[in-house]
């Protein structure tokens, strides 16, 4: 007796763009890494600036802008509210012009090729909680969102986005597709067990194999590329 094991839900497929000795050192591509790890030193510098500034320059900013007021309308007329001031209102000009810089490279270099065929990039997948488990079709009555919800679930997407972080840039890119997922090989045999139904780096397993091969084809509704700085800002890249 043999069955088939699918999740009817979404999985997210990820790959990430960054610097390493060999990203640095490919081909096509490498000059491209090396470029932008130069505009991000760059900009790593000018966010410490701007760290170190930003309390003195927004003082400087609030000083004047009291003093153009009482020049204007008399003393102590009208002042700026401390309420709503804040230091970070002052920005770095040259900080978000490096940005620009590394953001106009990444969307000239970037195409639907680099983004296939790149292959010093990471690439994963994980599955998202919206769907369920059917055997041979027929949904089945599973607590499969307590494996969602686990510690090793978040656990793991979260050491991942913290590895990403530590980087002086990156460029994600996400794809998500709703489908019908089996495990390689389609068929099991014997009978279905929920025990041997579990998660493994995000991903839904059974008896150990991932359920990420699509069974009828797959609907895209989410596509998305963005290049992520050291400032912990982020812009989205349009994608050709």
């Amino acid at each position: 007796m043999s069955f088939e094991v699918t999740y009817n839900g979404d999985i997210q497929y990820i790959k990430v763009f960054y610097s390493t000795a060999k990203t640095r050192t490919g081909k096509y591509y490498g000059e491209f890494y090396k470029q932008m790890d130069v505009l991000a030193s760059d900009l790593k510098r000018f966010k410490q600036e701007l760290d170190e500034d930003s309390e003195k320059a927004a003082k400087i900013a609030k000083d004047a802008a009291n003093k153009a007021l009482a020049e204007r309308f008399g003393s102590l007329r009208y002042v700026i509210d401390e309420r709503y001031w804040d230091e970070d209102m002052v920005i770095s000009k040259i900080l978000d012009d490096r940005k620009e810089e590394m953001l106009a490279l990444a969307q000239k270099t970037f195409n639907h090729e680099v983004l296939l065929e790149e292959d010093g990039a990471e690439e994963y997948k994980i599955h998202l909680d919206e769907g369920g488990i059917e055997v041979d079709g027929e949904s089945v009555e599973t607590s499969v969102m307590e494996l969602f919800d686990s510690d090793d679930y978040h656990n793991w997407n979260e050491a991942k986005l913290e590895t990403l972080e530590k980087l002086d840039w990156f460029i994600i890119w996400s794809r998500t597709e709703a489908g019908e997922f089996k495990a390689e090989g389609g068929q099991h045999d014997g009978n279905f067990s929920l025990k041997e139904l579990n998660m493994k780096n995000c991903l839904l397993t059974y008896r150990d194999l991932p359920l990420v091969v699509p069974s009828n084809g797959t609907d895209i509704f989410s596509n998305e590329l963005e290049i992520h700085f050291v400032d912990e800002t982020k812009a989205s890249l349009n994608m050709s």
